[in-house]
């Protein structure tokens, strides 16, 4: 009888040591508010409880087990407990996300740009003959006859003069499309002559219209446009 009672007493000192009353708090991670019912389960040895109103729980549970946090719609976590007072958790909510697609209309400048493109392709793709090197078979050079020749047809010179033109009048409406008369007159009150006049005094080069973004580019009218009233006044003294 003293042996059944002895091994009762070390079997109770047993379960007190290695598993006690494991405490703590589960929150939102987005408010940081209390989660209530929250899942808490030792995974050791499947003691489950849930959390109250206020976001705590008490499970019996020893160091070291894992405890896993679960809730619907939020993201399921697992802990290890290194403590029995003062775990704390916070579980994110699983968001739920179409893939999204971003259509962009295109400019009136780049439907210009396509419809341009494919009217005068056969003449913008047409190839300048070069002279190329082999070393299959031997050592062959061809084209150096064929490239001086085509340098000194007509049709060659007014093929390279037609696509300088072309770059040019594709780089002028480019600029056109950004630095807009009706633009300029928001910015600046100027309109009819004077409108041409300040636009014609202060060109937008090509290079400069491609890489600024629109704040930069009303910002350059109006310092512009500073610049132009000074000049204005100063002429009707």
């Amino acid at each position: 009888m003293k042996q059944l009672l002895l091994s009762i007493v070390l079997l109770l000192i047993n379960f007190s040591v290695y598993s006690q009353t494991l405490k703590g708090i589960v929150l939102n991670g987005e408010t940081y508010k209390p989660m209530g019912a929250v899942t808490v389960q030792d995974m050791a040895n499947g003691h489950t409880t849930g959390t109250d109103s206020e976001g705590n729980f008490m499970l019996n549970a020893s160091i070291g087990d894992m405890i896993s946090f679960s809730f619907n719609g939020y993201h399921p976590i697992q802990k290890t407990a290194t403590s029995y007072a003062g775990m704390g958790v916070s579980l994110l909510p699983i968001s739920m996300r179409l893939p999204e697609y971003t259509v962009h209309e295109l400019t009136q400048f780049q439907k210009d740009s396509v419809e341009m493109t494919n009217l005068y392709s056969q003449e913008l793709n047409r190839k300048t003959i070069k002279p190329k090197v082999s070393t299959d078979g031997g050592l062959v050079v061809s084209g150096l006859i064929g490239a001086p020749v085509q340098r000194m047809s007509k049709s060659y010179k007014r093929n390279k003069k037609f696509k300088e033109t072309f770059k040019k009048d594709m780089e002028q409406k480019f600029i056109d499309s950004r630095y807009k008369p009706d633009l300029v007159t928001t910015l600046t009150g100027l309109t009819g002559d004077s409108l041409l006049r300040f636009m014609n005094k202060y060109p937008m080069e090509y290079a400069y219209a491609r890489s600024v973004s629109d704040l930069e580019l009303k910002a350059w009218i109006r310092d512009n446009y500073k610049e132009y009233s000074k000049d204005m006044a100063v002429g009707q003294k």
